[in-house]
């Protein structure tokens, strides 16, 4: 299988954001309105409310926030 047949998976992170024109990398959070210029890692503390290098989104339900803190706990076992 060649690389170009690949799909790239992109992260559910992505759908509970929205990218602020016309900075890329400047993001806006889809459940409190926060904005901020980070990467995928620290919008899954915000989401996860871990307030590792981030503050915690007030308004995320609890069912996301554990979607969220199971994500970050199966990124520090790799």
């Amino acid at each position: 299988m060649s690389k170009s047949n690949t799909k790239r998976v992109v992260d559910i992170t992505w759908n509970y954001y929205d990218s602020v024109p016309p900075n890329r990398l400047q993001v806006k959070c889809k459940f409190c309105s926060h904005t901020c210029w980070c990467g995928i890692a620290r919008m899954k503390q915000h989401h996860a409310g871990t307030k590792k290098d981030f503050i915690p989104c007030c308004s995320v339900p609890d069912e996301m926030k554990e979607i969220f803190v199971n994500m970050l706990k199966g990124k520090e076992k790799k």
